[in-house]
């Protein structure tokens, strides 16, 4: 009882604005388990209900939304390497690898590849962002994973992403 307590008198406390975005990260970091655990992303009202669709990402609100799906820590340093990344991959906002910023290559339902090397187009953002995650977290990006939970160090980032299977190569982040 003392416990159902708390959470009410939390969630008094909470701002609408917190809220919502406690909800956005809730959906996203759903929508990735159920990639990762082999269900169908995206499906469903409820694992897309709380993932912005269309044109509502921008790549710094992207950056935060990977960072948080991913529990790693939301610093300034970590959002910087994050949209650097974006941009020396030219994702959905530089080329036609629609709701896939960082240009993976795992395909989804629907989704089609633009290039010889099979980075994917994705049918939504729930789509493209959950196989994003999935990607990162599949045992090859553990120098990537390391360097954005240290969150101190963009260039770190920047550096662990050229040096691992990813294809970015080496890209200039500061923070």
């Amino acid at each position: 009882m003392a416990a159902r307590y708390r959470r009410r008198r939390y969630r008094k406390h909470m701002s609408a604005k917190e809220g919502a975005a406690a909800a956005v990260v809730a959906g996203i970091v759903l929508a990735a388990a159920a990639h990762v655990s082999g269900g169908t992303p995206g499906t469903g009202g409820v694992l897309a209900a709380g993932i912005p669709a269309g044109g509502a990402y921008t790549p710094h609100t992207w950056a935060v939304a990977l960072l948080g799906a991913g529990h790693l820590p939301l610093t300034a340093c970590n959002v910087s390497a994050v949209t650097e990344w974006e941009r020396a991959e030219g994702g959905n906002w530089g080329n036609s690898a629609s709701a896939n910023p960082l240009n993976t290559t795992l395909p989804e339902p629907g989704s089609h590849a633009i290039n010889a090397v099979g980075v994917q187009a994705y049918t939504s953002w729930p789509e493209g962002f959950t196989a994003t995650v999935a990607t990162l977290s599949n045992g090859d990006y553990p120098g990537i994973l390391a360097a954005l939970r240290a969150g101190d160090n963009a260039q770190a980032v920047a550096g662990a992403v050229g040096a691992s299977p990813w294809g970015t190569g080496y890209f200039s982040a500061g923070c």
